[in-house]
């Protein structure tokens, strides 16, 4: 006689990660970051994850209550005074973006739970939102190309504006984005993207159908002497 014998595994709890994408937006335009994501100190620095001003990182992470310490300009001499150290509550499936900004002398850091818009096959757009992370200063961005179109207007400091759709279609060739200070109407920077690449008929990927964020950084000490730059991320 042959009998069976069950065999009742335990299976691991199911887990969906955060996701956390941390932006670069120090206002000198030339710091550049580290970041840890751990409790304790760094044994090799070398190989901690590198953000240039700017530019960001994006990590899945398990953890609930996730420890980030961030260094500046590979500034290791005194581990325990980090350029900032703090420590995040996240939801399990939540995808959160933390802006890290402010002055290397002041450093501050804003925490987004994002809601992103869906994706749609069906629009050829972009969604893009922007992020005024210049001191004291209130803008307003245009859109140059495709079509001329007012953004936003009255952005405040430390604002983030809602998704705006940008026509993204195969007869746009370029996107072309200017930022103007609000009280003066002074042009302060661009920002130019491709669509379609040059000689080919090869769409940008990385900006049809997608979520777009444009952060706008720098300084500003007076109408004529000011230091901005305007680059983007992609929430994917």
């Amino acid at each position: 006689m042959l009998t069976g014998i069950a065999c009742r595994k335990e299976l691991p709890e199911e887990i969906f990660p955060a996701s956390l994408t941390i932006v670069n937006g120090i206002n000198d335009n030339s710091s550049n970051l580290t970041v840890y994501f751990g409790d304790t100190q760094p044994q090799i620095y070398g190989r901690l994850t590198y953000i240039s001003n700017g530019s960001y990182f994006s990590y899945a992470t398990d953890q609930t209550d996730q420890p980030v310490t961030l260094f500046r300009n590979y500034d290791t001499l005194q581990p325990d005074k980090p350029f900032l150290k703090t420590r995040l509550e996240l939801e399990q499936g939540g995808i959160y973006t933390q802006f890290v900004y402010g002055s290397p002398m002041q450093v501050k850091q804003k925490i987004v739970k994002e809601q992103l818009p869906s994706r749609s096959l069906i629009d050829s757009v972009v969604n893009l939102r922007i992020i005024n992370l210049i001191d004291n200063r209130t803008i307003d961005v245009l859109a140059l190309e495709p079509e001329v179109v007012t953004l936003v207007s009255g952005l405040a400091y430390e604002q983030l504006s809602d998704f705006i759709k940008v026509p993204a279609n195969s007869t746009v060739q370029n996107f072309r984005f200017e930022v103007r200070d609000h009280a003066t109407g002074a042009r302060l920077t661009t920002m130019s993207e491709v669509n379609i690449y040059p000689g080919t008929t090869t769409m940008n990927t990385q900006w049809l159908f997608k979520a777009r964020t444009m952060i706008v950084t720098g300084t500003w000490s007076g109408e004529g002497s000011f230091s901005v730059q305007a680059k983007s991320i992609g929430h994917f």
